[in-house]
């Protein structure tokens, strides 16, 4: 894999590595300049959902250790700029780039979406991992490079605004009375752990708010609505108000793991996609 720099707007690859960021043994941090300055630019060099939900904390960390410190979020038009070429790597979402709205919008600690940056930003591959410790969650990895001693409380955080809490409550009364779940099924599920699944809609045994990449799933649940055409945020957001969700590893259910119990069936080893909140069977 290439370890990326990002300066000026612009990719430049650095150099082929195993792994991205650097060993724990032998670790580099970033510039006390650059902290001293208190200007800081996110910036994920992956745009699926997940991608962007599991360091969604981020801006809140950087406000809490620079109070007067300005946090801003790569707009969709950089990010196709910079990421365009390969934009078909993120083929499960119609504008990847997006995203960023999707998870950083109506966030109190984010200043703003840019449309351009000057000199280097520090990119996701900028991190520091330990081998003995694999599933070190991404975000923890990124902010012991940012020179955080405090990795505590970093768990994927969305911020909805009334409207979008009204409405996402409007739908669930309308389709279900009391306590409802959640399943997702995703186009990259292949029938991994397909009776855990099962077991806990059977244990839960309530309505389900559902999206599944074929309408026949297998599965046998109760129906409360299909969420295939139901926008992204709300879709979030009610998850964040369901008694349980489940299904294979997603994005989705990572980025709203911490707001209800949350059972996934994983892709192999997590590494550093691991949620600390999240319930893998």
């Amino acid at each position: 894999m290439i370890f990326w720099r990002t300066y000026n707007n612009k990719l430049y690859p650095i150099q082929n590595v195993d792994k991205l960021g650097f060993s724990v043994d032998n670790p580099s941090y970033i510039p006390d300049e650059y902290l001293k300055q208190e200007n800081f630019v996110i910036l994920r060099t992956c745009h699926g959902l997940g991608d962007w939900g599991i360091i969604a904390a981020f801006p809140r960390k950087l406000k809490e250790k620079y109070p007067n410190c300005k946090v801003w979020i790569p707009s969709p038009k950089l990010l196709k700029e910079m990421f365009g070429e390969l934009e078909q790597n993120w083929s499960s979402w119609s504008d990847p780039f997006q995203v960023v709205y999707t998870i950083f919008n109506n966030n109190p600690y984010v200043d703003g979406f840019i449309d351009s940056f000057e000199e280097d930003v520090f990119n996701d591959h900028y991190r520091i991992y330990d081998d003995e410790k694999t599933q070190t969650p991404l975000l923890e990895q990124m902010l012991k490079f940012w020179q955080f001693e405090n990795c505590n409380n970093i768990e994927p955080e969305l911020y909805f605004t009334d409207k979008e809490i009204n409405l996402s409550k409007e739908i669930i009364h309308k389709h279900c009375d009391g306590k409802f779940g959640t399943l997702l099924i995703s186009n990259r599920y292949k029938g991994e752990g397909k009776e855990l699944i099962q077991q806990k809609l059977d244990e839960y045994n309530l309505p389900m708010f559902y999206w599944t990449s074929t309408p026949d799933s297998g599965f046998e649940f109760k129906k409360a609505l299909d969420l295939r055409h139901i926008d992204t945020r709300i879709q979030l957001c009610i998850k964040t108000l369901a008694a349980f969700n489940i299904g294979n590893q997603t994005g989705v259910n990572d980025t709203i793991a911490n707001y209800a119990p949350t059972y996934t069936i994983p892709r192999g080893d997590v590494g550093s996609n691991y949620i600390k909140s999240e319930i893998y069977l």
